[in-house]
């Protein structure tokens, strides 16, 4: 029927929106990598040839790719659908591969009967973003649904001299804590250069009796074939992908660090990985008060 090849051809679009170069799918809200040969034999039997959008309108979410880098950020609300004991607290967290490698994820899903390990992955510290006070940006109820209270995602896209800006935003901490958190990232036109700053902004006084500063922890999950390590100054991680490319993260506004995290990115697999963590706190102040961590990804040149 024409109304359900409709809703195919605009559905194809969308799953190429979330391929990454290996072919699998990223990961955000319960889903997996996926076989690269399935994803394939979906797209071809559906016989959709539209391309991936940059911005998907209705989930919020944004895709900056630029010649073999490609980031995938997720800048929508969490879901208000019935089918939100899927969705995950991963409000501004990103992906990112570069040709078919895949660099920084988010931990995946468990796709077994332990109720532990399903809640751990839906958390934020599951994702790469940023968690304040080890607490989740939508709250996960003990029934499995989100408690999103009209919580307030905010996005704009630039995009100028083949570069890419994105600046987003959500209120998910305001209600506890005061502030908003807002991310902006900038991938350059030679895609080996992309960059970003986290900041905590403060909309509203404490009601506490005694000031008290806030701890707060950016988090930077690996592919398990990726390895990191720490430099002496300890403001810099060289990263070595799989084929041996290297790049260098560096950070300013927290102190970076390396701890052990866990890959659940294929389906009924457990796998040790590392995270790379920036960790910084926000005084206690006024309106507009602000904490702010820039950080860098860019190649190394191996020549």
């Amino acid at each position: 029927p024409a109304t359900l090849q409709s809703a195919i051809d605009r559905m194809a679009p969308m799953l190429r929106f979330f391929r990454h170069g290996d072919g699998g799918l990223a990961l955000f809200n319960d889903s997996t990598e996926s076989e690269s040969w399935l994803v394939d034999m979906v797209l071809t039997r559906a016989d959709a040839k539209g391309k991936p959008l940059s911005t998907a309108p209705h989930s919020g979410f944004q895709r900056l790719h630029l010649n073999r880098s490609l980031v995938i950020l997720d800048a929508g609300p969490p879901t208000l659908s019935a089918s939100d004991e899927h969705a995950h607290a991963g409000t501004l967290s990103f992906e990112m591969s570069v040709g078919k490698e895949r660099m920084i994820v988010n931990c995946g899903a468990h796709t077994g009967s332990n109720e532990n390990w399903r809640y751990s992955c839906r958390t934020s510290a599951a994702h790469s973003t940023l968690i304040l006070e080890d607490t989740n940006s939508t709250e996960i109820l003990t029934n499995g649904h989100l408690n999103v209270d009209d919580m307030t995602v905010t996005s704009r896209r630039d995009e100028s001299d083949g570069n890419i800006w994105i600046e987003a935003s959500h209120d998910g901490y305001e209600h506890l804590y005061g502030v908003v958190h807002r991310r902006r990232l900038y991938l350059a036109s030679g895609s080996e250069d992309f960059r970003g700053e986290d900041s905590l902004i403060r909309t509203s006084p404490r009601h506490d009796t005694e000031p008290q500063d806030r701890f707060f922890i950016l988090r930077f999950h690996l592919h398990p074939q990726v390895r990191a390590s720490l430099l002496h100054n300890r403001a810099t991680v060289l990263l070595r992908l799989p084929s041996g490319q290297g790049w260098r993260l560096r950070a300013s506004g927290g102190e970076l660090g390396i701890n052990e995290s866990v890959y659940l990115g294929i389906s009924g697999e457990i796998k040790r990985c590392e995270q790379i963590t920036i960790s910084a706190q926000i005084a206690d102040g006024d309106d507009g008060a602000e904490a702010a961590v820039k950080w860098a990804l860019s190649r190394i040149d191996d020549t």
